[in-house]
Parts: C-alpha cells; sequence; structure tokens
C-alpha cells in the first residue's frame, strides 16, 4: 500500500496522511476528496511517496477521489506555500488553498494535443504509437485524456503522456469550467487623455535600468528599492524592466496595493504587451478569476498585474517581480494566512533567481534599512520627470488659524488655494482618512459616547442612510436623539469624507463632485468608472480616504487638501509616525505632475510632529534615520523581529486566563530552551480591546533571532489549544 501526505483545506496545523488505493492515479500537487472526520475535505497532495515506517497503518484513512488529473501546483509553488506556512505560521492546507483561490470551487481536467512542429513520429511504438495516432485522427483539436484513457484502454495513459511531453510530440493544457464563465471586464480605453509615457528616459532612468537589466541577463537573484520622488517614473522603469524580461523568455509579475490602482498601471502595461498581460484580484468574479488564472498557468501571458494573491501567480520561469508601493500595509493579509505578500514577493524572487524590485517614494523602514546597509540595491530616483518641481506644501497650524464664522474644519489656508485651482479650470484632491459624517456621537453633559455593542469602538455617524456604524465588525443602528444615562440631547462631533462632500458642495455648488471610499466603491466597474471621469475631467473635486492617496497620476490635478491627519498620528502604535510620513508624501504626490506647479494644504493640530515637519521640508531620508534611531533604541523592527498573539473571547475574564496562561507558556519555553535575547510584553488589552463582541488579549514578543521567535510561538500555542488564539508574524500594526 502507499501512503500520500495531504494538506487538507483546514484549519489543521499539519500534514496528514492517507492511503492510496490501487485504482487512483494520485499525483503530487494535485487536488483530492479525503475523510476528516464524518465529512469529506478536499485537499492537496504534497508527497506521493511516503514509506511505511512509523505510520500506523490500522488508523490510515484512504484518498476517496481525485479532484484533478494533472497537478494544479508547481514544485516551485509548493515548496513555496510550505515556506510561507512555517514561517507565519499558518496551517499549510489553508496556505494552498489561498494560492488556489480561482480554484476552489471547479473541477479540472487535463487536454492534450499534438504539436505541429514533431518529427518524430515514426520512432514512436507501442502505446506511445497508439495515443499518437488517436490524437493525429483529431487534427489539432485537444482531447480530453480522460476519453482517451477510456477509448484506448491506457491504464499507464499519464506515463505516457509524460514521455511523449518530453519527445515534443505534445503538450498539455489544464481546463476547468464554472457555471457562469465570464470574461474579465476590461480596463477604460485611453481615448485621447495624456498617459505618463517618456520617449526619452531621464538619466536617473537609464541609470536604474542599467543595472536592473544586468541583473536579470545574470540569471541572479537581485533586491532593488527603487526609492524615488512621487513623479519621477518609477512606473516607466517597471515597464521597461519588464520589456526586458520577457525578451529573454521570462515572465515578469507586478503587485499593486489597492484595486483601485489597476486601472491606471494596467492601462501602462497594455500599451506594452498587448493581451499578453493578464490581471488578478479578489474583485474580479468567480469566472473572472478562473479565466485569468487559467491563461496565466497556460501560457497565455507574459505579464501578471494585481493585488498581493497575485504573487502566487502560476507561472515557470520567474524573472522579475515588481511590488509598487512596497511599504503599503494592503500587502499584509489579515486573515489566515496572515504572509505579507512584498515579503513573499522577495523569497519567490529569491527561489528563481529572479530579480525584483521595490519600489515607492516612501519605503518601509525595514526596506530603506535593508537598502542602506547593503541587503538591498538601493536606486534613487530623486528628480521629477520633465524637470517639475515639487509641489509647494504649506502646513496649517489649526491651533492657530481657528476660523470662526465658517465650517471650523476647513481653514482659509485650505480653501482660499482651491478656489484658485477651480477657477483655473483644474482639479482638487481633498483627503480624509475618515469616512462617515461625524465620527462619534457623544452627550456634552455627562460624557457618554454611543459606541457598537460587539466592539469597544465608538459608531460612526453616517448620514446616507441615517444610521450609525461600527467600521470593524458592521454592525448598522438607528441613531439615538436622547442620551441613555441622562437623557440629554446627543451632539454630533468630528468630520468624515461624507460631512466634507456636504460642506465642499454648499461651497462649490457647481463643481462636479465625487466621493471615493468603501462605502461608495462597490465593485471594479465603479473604481474603472472613477478613473475614466477623473482622466477625461468629468470631476472636478475628488473627495477620499487612504484609497486615493496613492498610484493617481492626473496631469491636471494641481491642488491637494488634507484633513483630520491627526487621527492617525495619535494611533498607539509603534509605525504611527511612520504611516502619517508615507500618507502625507504619498497624497502630496497626487499633484503637480502635469505641466503646471502644485499645492498641498495639511491641517493638523500638531505641526511639530516629526511625520509632519519632514514632509515639509521634503527631508526624507532624515525622517528615516531619525525613525530608526528611535526604533533601535526601543528594540523594535527592522532591528527585532516581532510576533504579535491575540487572545479573545467574549467573557473578557478567559481571555485575561488564556493571556495568563499563554504567557506562562512563553517564558517556560525561553526558559527550558535557555533562550535568550526574547523581550515579552504582555498580556494586556489590546488597544482595539473588543471586537465583534470578543475581547482582545495581547502579547508581543521581540527578539533578533527570527529562528527563536517562531519555536517560542509555535510550542507555545500549543500549550493553549482550547482558546482563540491568533498568531501575527510580522504584524502591519499592533492595534
Amino acid at each position: 500500500m502507499k501512503y500520500a501526505s495531504v494538506a487538507v483545506f483546514s484549519g489543521i496545523d499539519a500534514l496528514l496522511t492517507y492511503a492510496v488505493p490501487e485504482n487512483l492515479n494520485i499525483i503530487k500537487g494535485c487536488r483530492v476528496m479525503v475523510p476528516l472526520g464524518q465529512k469529506l475535505a478536499t485537499g492537496i497532495v504534497i508527497d506521493t511517496n511516503l514509506k511505511n515506517a512509523g505510520i500506523d497503518t490500522n488508523r490510515i484513512k484512504p484518498i476517496e477521489r481525485v479532484v484533478d488529473e494533472q497537478s494544479v501546483i508547481s514544485d516551485e509553488l509548493m515548496k513555496l506555500g510550505l515556506w510561507l506556512a512555517q514561517y507565519y505560521i499558518s496551517p499549510p492546507g489553508i496556505v494552498f488553498s489561498a494560492m488556489l483561490a480561482a480554484l476552489l470551487k471547479v473541477k479540472s481536467k487535463k487536454m492534450i494535443r499534438l504539436r505541429a512542429d514533431f518529427t518524430g513520429a515514426a520512432k514512436l511504438e507501442g502505446h506511445e504509437k497508439l495515443l499518437y495516432d488517436f490524437l493525429y485522427k483529431r487534427r489539432g483539436k485537444k482531447a480530453d485524456i480522460r476519453d482517451a484513457q477510456s477509448i484506448l484502454n491506457l491504464k499507464n495513459i499519464y506515463k505516457i503522456t509524460e514521455s511523449l511531453e518530453e519527445k515534443g510530440a505534445l503538450r498539455s493544457e489544464f481546463s476547468a469550467k464554472v457555471k457562469e464563465k465570464r470574461q474579465p471586464s476590461k480596463a477604460p480605453d485611453s481615448g485621447d487623455a495624456e498617459i505618463e509615457t517618456h520617449k526619452e528616459l531621464t538619466a536617473e532612468q537609464k541609470h536604474a535600468l542599467t543595472r536592473i537589466n544586468s541583473a536579470i541577463d545574470a540569471n541572479r537573484f537581485a533586491p532593488f528599492l527603487v526609492f524615488g520622488v512621487t513623479g519621477s517614473g518609477k512606473t516607466e522603469v517597471y515597464i521597461k524592466a519588464a520589456e526586458h524580461a520577457v525578451k529573454q523568455g521570462k515572465k515578469v509579475i507586478v503587485l499593486v496595493p489597492e484595486i483601485f490602482l489597476t486601472p491606471q498601471i494596467m492601462e501602462r502595461f497594455k500599451r506594452a504587451f498587448g493581451e499578453r498581460v493578464a490581471v488578478y484580484h479578489s474583485g474580479l468574479e468567480e469566472g473572472e478569476r478562473l479565466h485569468e488564472w487559467l491563461k496565466i498557468k497556460n501560457n497565455g501571458a507574459d505579464v501578471v498585474v494585481g493585488t498581493r494573491s497575485s504573487v502566487f501567480a502560476p507561472f515557470d520561469n520567474i524573472g522579475l517581480i515588481i511590488v509598487d508601493e512596497e511599504f503599503d500595509s494592503s500587502y499584509k493579509q489579515e486573515s489566515e494566512p496572515r504572509y505579507n505578500g512584498r515579503d513573499v514577493a522577495v523569497y519567490r524572487a529569491k527561489m528563481n533567481n529572479a530579480v525584483v524590485i521595490l519600489g515607492s517614494a516612501t519605503p518601509s523602514a525595514e526596506s530603506y534599512h535593508n537598502a542602506v546597509t547593503g541587503k538591498y540595491e538601493m536606486i534613487k530616483l530623486e528628480k521629477r520627470v520633465h524637470g517639475r518641481p515639487m509641489p509647494d506644501i504649506k502646513v496649517v497650524d489649526m491651533k492657530a488659524d481657528w476660523q470662526h464664522g465658517q465650517e471650523l474644519f476647513l481653514s482659509d489656508l485650505l480653501m482660499d488655494p482651491m478656489k484658485e485651482t477651480l477657477k483655473a479650470g483644474e482639479q482638487a484632491i481633498l483627503f480624509m482618512n475618515r469616512r462617515g459624517f461625524s465620527s462619534f456621537i457623544f452627550c456634552k453633559k455627562c460624557g457618554h459616547i454611543e459606541k457598537c455593542d460587539n466592539c469597544d469602538i465608538p459608531l460612526v455617524f453616517h448620514k446616507e442612510g441615517n444610521d450609525m456604524r461600527c467600521h470593524y465588525c458592521d454592525l448598522s443602528v438607528k441613531p439615538t436623539v436622547y442620551c441613555p444615562k441622562c437623557k440629554n440631547r446627543l451632539s454630533f462631533s468630528g468630520t468624515g469624507t461624507q460631512k466634507i462632500e456636504e460642506v465642499i458642495t454648499k461651497f462649490f455648488p457647481d463643481k462636479r463632485i465625487k466621493r471615493v471610499d468603501m462605502d461608495t466603491m462597490g465593485g471594479k466597474n465603479e473604481y474603472f468608472e472613477v478613473y475614466r471621469q477623473i482622466k477625461e475631467k468629468e470631476i472636478d473635486i475628488l473627495i477620499g480616504t487612504q484609497m486615493i492617496a496613492k498610484g493617481f497620476d492626473f496631469p491636471e490635478v494641481t491642488f491637494v487638501g488634507v484633513v483630520g491627519i491627526d487621527s492617525v498620528l495619535n494611533l498607539p502604535d509603534f509605525r504611527a509616525e511612520e504611516r502619517v510620513f508615507q500618507l502625507l508624501t504619498q497624497v502630496a504626490g497626487r499633484t503637480g505632475r502635469g505641466g503646471k506647479n502644485g499645492t498641498v494644504a495639511i491641517q493638523t493640530y500638531n505641526p511639530d510632529a516629526v511625520g509632519i515637519k519632514y514632509v515639509k521640508k521634503y527631508e526624507i531620508e532624515k525622517f528615516y534615520q531619525e525613525q530608526l534611531s528611535i526604533r533601535k533604541e526601543m528594540n523594535y523592527p527592522p532591528y527585532t523581529g516581532i510576533i504579535q498573539f491575540v487572545c479573545k473571547d467574549e467573557d473578557h475574564d478567559k481571555a485575561e486566563k488564556a493571556g495568563d496562561k499563554l504567557r506562562a507558556a512563553i517564558d517556560e519555553q525561553i526558559e527550558i530552551n535557555k533562550i535568550s535575547g526574547i523581550e515579552v510584553l504582555g498580556p494586556c488589552d489590546a488597544p482595539l480591546s473588543r471586537i465583534r463582541n470578543k475581547y482582545r488579549i495581547s502579547i508581543l514578543i521581540k527578539g533578533k533571532s527570527r529562528k527563536d521567535l517562531n519555536f517560542i510561538a509555535r510550542a507555545a500555542r500549543k500549550k493553549v489549544k482550547g482558546a482563540d488564539v491568533t498568531v501575527i508574524v510580522d504584524p502591519a500594526s499592533t492595534l
């Protein structure tokens, strides 16, 4: 009896062993149905050559059936998945189900057909000749391998097919269907609108490409940090490098942090590569995702553009991976498997001896540190293309510039330049990192704040819909008029994008205003439509949250106003200053990208905050140097690794007890194994102390040895098996 190890698509943190019935053709990398408890579950075969030694054959159950007739995942992707499961302490089945998200609801089949250029038919014999003749009669048409097996009665057809493929006689393709297979939506046509394409590269761009292309030609792993100011032409460098890689017969993956950015960058890559580009992200419908996945797997594309899951694109021969705006927290997945797409991209490039480009005007502190210490190669683009100046940034001190007699949250120093911009027929952007109308509802008499019943979070009032919403669990309730404690009338406070939209509409009744946030963007077609409207000047004022802070490249946007940045600055997280600096630099970079100068107005009650003062002066590297100095002193990344545990329970006491038990297990592992250099913080209430009706207790462990951290985390978690414990390796936020 043969045995196979299977990664079952469940939360089990181990590979399971199953017996392989003789009547089933089990291939490494194919999906199978296996018994799990009283149910059948899907899993992926990791190994088909397990030895009997150590296996209790009486307890081993057989594989029930095979879903795929060929491997749906390459050896390279399988190795990547196993590494990811180990590094991020994630169940391997959950990892592989994420990698194969496009296939989870479909059954695949293997199609075969002859190659027109094969000239060795006369040398074929036996079963190979039988299969060749069968396909030859089909005159180039594809055949389902199961049909061929049944008609020809060939039990070993898979080995025969493999042999004929090696001889160049036939090719196989992966095929699958869903109930409604739809073609993917197209990115909007560019029309006559100008797109930033530079026939003549700048000296900095040429220098960057020389270094990158040299590494591609050398077939060596080379991580580059392309550190370029906004508007310096990083995307043009990406495209030219991708063209070079494709000319060498290699494949390219391009990652962007937000779905909203795919239409614009997709348009640029379409111009360069035509239909040999695939797009892949979670906003696609089931049939669309499968269509694009098959296009990639069956060699119908040279380049894939998409969000973080595109890092798992089923390409062979990867030569280049590009991670645009590599600092963005959107690359970190919040649910299992909690991987960072940027870091997985670096690891996958290393596995393939490929080049990886991490690009941004505001890199993460970790990537900047890797570059200045020589782990990455740094390429600087310090000038905007065509010698365009950086926008003029004004910081408005709201304490000193309180505007009486008008809407208090918009100062004259912000409104006046916006009026001038609109008067000149140009476009403006207003950035507010909070959606909704009012950020909280409170009682002026007793101080009561209306909070979510499930979370320790103030409810946000949304005028559209006339409801109070929790932005963490999506609870929606009708607004209360009177305080439940003292019966005084409740007041609205704080500002969101809805309120700004209402006020700006009053100020500029004749202007075309569009709000972009999670409440207005319901699907990918809406992203495409907003993109088209801005480009074709059908929008005068764009109001939005951080989804508009990155990647936009519109020459007529000459003013950006920033409101409410202090809400990010005051977060109890060691990356808060870095987040503010990145947000402000990015949103400021949306202006002045055409032939006209740009202006930025930033409203704040903390004008001397580190993340603000360095933005104003464009002292980008000074900011990173100061941040790294603080991180080193406080023992935070990039000088240490960090793992966060979050113990959750509807009962606060039970959550606390789980935290105490986990802390004891961590301390025990450190002591028993004589591990040094580990710092443990907690247990304590997490800053977001209750979400979705569960209390949250946080523990952080920090240390220079990631191997030690991983060992401690795995061993300690096993000691609290009955508790709801989330383990987050390299958390993007510790809230």
